[in-house]
């Protein structure tokens, strides 16, 4: 049959080339990844729906029935949201008991059962990232949900990002174990199990996501955190929206929040810059509360009791900090002047400061990102409305202001600028913003200082960080070499061994991986053991290596740098790989990554020795040359 078609032969041949081809691409990666993110984002999204309904319910029990206090509700979660809102309390003087009685309870369960569950959880989860290798308790995520619960139910100024966020972590270090993956990977789940359970509770995936992989560093990037986070947050998100349905958390009128005049940018640069300066005081207001906590000498249980009485005492006059307080910034966003006129606002920004960081300094569960989303939206607020009173930038509506006061503010209190726009985008439901919020961003986090941030466990980069210790490690690494490294393998087989003799040998060795050699000890290619399991049972005995075997492998040298060896293991997801000698190319090992790191540790500890040595060699002769010097006293 002939054809006209032009480049027909040539179709042809690609066609036959790429049936031809024998693709050795392993997809293990991925299909692990994909299993663990959505796992993770089922838990994620299941825990975002139990904490939801969780501080619904204490919130009823101690502040509606209580108090006679019932917060208004975000716009994502309004039936009508034409509603206007009434603030009346029956019984105000109940406000103060109340809060300590749920910071006692908050005491006495964290204490007793789990001490991490206090505090603000996106922190312990970067904490259990760096330093605990990505281990976090099992009981974490109940402890933590029952103690956030109360917290906020009671009154307890924070959000639920942050214990959203933890529990699924936790669930990520389990499964970790669960799974059996190593160091690194457990850290991964932590990560990406964080990112879900925010992007979850707050209807923003994508942010969510990019966030678990920017909060870790001050100025720096988890790259490998963010594809497991992209699943694992996508599937909670649709876990949690499945039942509160999709609505984004907050209403915004999306025909006036936009971007027309270059001359709006000036008014965005002010809020940048205010941001950047009421963040720092937010942080320093903070961290000296919760360490005149830390100081006090009371029982510890009782610590956010006190904490919890002094924030009620606010309450009594500023209701609006008590809670979540997102329901407050709904208002401001609806520019309900009646309930917050411009000194409100002002009294807003100061006295949720100070509630967020007495309920969390004391000891209280909750997260810090909801009440900094707060905060930021109320100095936008201010601004915009202030400006407006003066006749100035009035075609600017003050949604559009509040927006870019929220994102701005959080990017400088976390030290996270792209998953901060990224979230007031999603939160926007577009980019009309997109400009404004960079150019804010940007300005309020180089003004606010690199260490000006809400999570203490931050570090800098990964240089800094005990996780990514051995990638830093070059001037050690670059002068070992693979041949004191390497460990002789029994496992090595011809290509016509069958897949079952294969796998009874691996079972036997306790192997993961089979090296493919000919008679003559050449490599001609591996096997790895998770690849067998593929084959159904009646054909193991059938198929043989030589059709399944990586013929391509990733190998080094005896003579190669254990640096250059590190190198291609951890950029090719490996954990042991083939050796080979220099000269005929023969197989004569393997090295593993553990074997690498001991005989690394081992070179350290030789090197800490000689430096100790040297040291105190130094100071002998150091005080020698003292006793020397000294003059001598000729009455002794």
């Amino acid at each position: 049959m002939k054809t006209d078609l032009p480049y027909y032969s040539q179709l042809v041949s690609i066609i036959r080339t790429l049936k031809t081809m024998r693709w050795n691409l392993d997809f293990s990666y991925f299909r692990k990844w994909i299993l663990i993110g959505f796992l993770l984002g089922v838990v994620a999204g299941l825990g975002a729906i139990a904490l939801f309904l969780s501080v619904e319910f204490f919130t009823a029990i101690f502040l509606q029935i209580g108090t006679g206090y019932s917060p208004p509700l975000p716009g994502g979660f309004q039936d009508n949201l034409s509603y206007s809102y009434d603030l009346f309390i029956e019984r105000p003087w109940l406000i103060p008991p109340i809060c300590g009685l749920g910071g006692l309870l908050v005491g006495l369960i964290t204490t007793k059962f789990s001490p991490e569950s206090e505090g603000h959880g996106t922190d312990a989860v970067i904490d259990a990232y760096h330093h605990k290798r990505g281990n976090i308790r099992g009981r974490v995520p109940l402890v933590k949900a029952v103690a956030s619960s109360i917290t906020i139910g009671s009154g307890g100024s924070g959000g639920t990002e942050g214990p959203a966020g933890q529990i699924a972590a936790a669930f990520g270090s389990l499964i970790g174990k669960l799974f059996k993956l190593d160091e690194d990977e457990r850290r991964i789940a932590v990560a990406a199990g964080l990112g879900a359970g925010i992007g979850s509770i707050f209807k923003i995936p994508l942010g969510g996501a990019v966030f678990s992989a920017e909060v870790l560093y001050r100025r720096d990037f988890e790259v490998r955190a963010l594809i497991p986070g992209l699943v694992a947050s996508v599937t909670g998100y649709t876990v949690f929206g499945f039942v509160f349905g999709w609505d984004r958390l907050f209403s915004i009128p999306l025909d006036l929040v936009k971007y027309t005049h270059p001359a709006s940018l000036i008014l965005y640069a002010i809020v940048g810059l205010a941001s950047a300066a009421v963040s720092v005081g937010y942080v320093k207001t903070f961290y000296m509360i919760s360490d005149y906590f830390s100081r006090i000498r009371i029982p510890k249980y009782l610590k956010p009791a006190v904490g919890g009485v002094l924030v009620g005492m606010i309450g009594i006059v500023f209701p609006q900090i008590l809670g979540t307080s997102y329901g407050w910034l709904q208002i401001a966003i609806n520019k309900d002047y009646s309930l917050l006129p411009l000194y409100m606002l002002a009294a807003v920004i100061v006295f949720k400061i100070l509630a967020t960081s007495l309920t969390i300094g004391s000891g209280g569960s909750a997260g810090v990102f909801g009440p900094s989303m707060v905060i930021g939206g109320m100095v936008g607020a201010f601004i915009g409305t202030a400006f407006h009173l003066m006749g100035l930038f009035t075609w600017i509506d003050v949604s559009s202001v509040i927006i870019v006061g929220m994102v701005s503010f959080f990017g400088a209190t976390a030290k996270t600028p792209i998953s901060s726009i990224i979230m007031g985008s999603e939160l926007t439901g577009g980019y009309a913003l997109l400009a404004p919020m960079m150019l804010a961003t940007f300005i309020a986090y180089i003004m606010s200082g690199q260490h000006n941030s809400i999570f203490r466990s931050q570090v800098l980069n990964r240089s800094d960080s005990p996780a990514h210790r051995m990638e830093y490690q070059r001037p050690i690494l670059s002068d070992l070499y693979v041949r004191d490294a390497v460990k002789d393998t029994t496992n090595k087989l011809s290509k016509d061994v069958s897949i079952e003799e294969t796998l009874q040998i691996m079972n036997r060795n306790n192997s993961k991986m089979i090296l493919v050699v000919n008679d003559e000890d050449m490599l001609q290619g591996v096997v790895y053991k998770h690849k067998l399991f593929e084959f159904p049972e009646e054909y193991r005995k059938a198929v043989k290596l030589e059709s399944i075997m990586i013929t391509d492998p990733f190998f080094a040298y005896s003579s190669d740098s254990l640096h250059n060896a590190l190198v291609r293991l951890s950029s090719n997801d490996l954990q042991e790989m083939p050796v080979l000698s220099n000269e005929e190319n023969k197989v004569i090992g393997i090295i593993t990554i553990s074997d690498l790191v001991t005989l690394y540790d081992k070179e350290v500890e030789k090197i800490a020795k000689i430096m100790n040595r040297s040291n105190i060699n130094t100071k002998n002769d150091e005080m020698n040359n003292e006793s020397k010097n000294k003059p001598v006293d000729s009455k002794k």
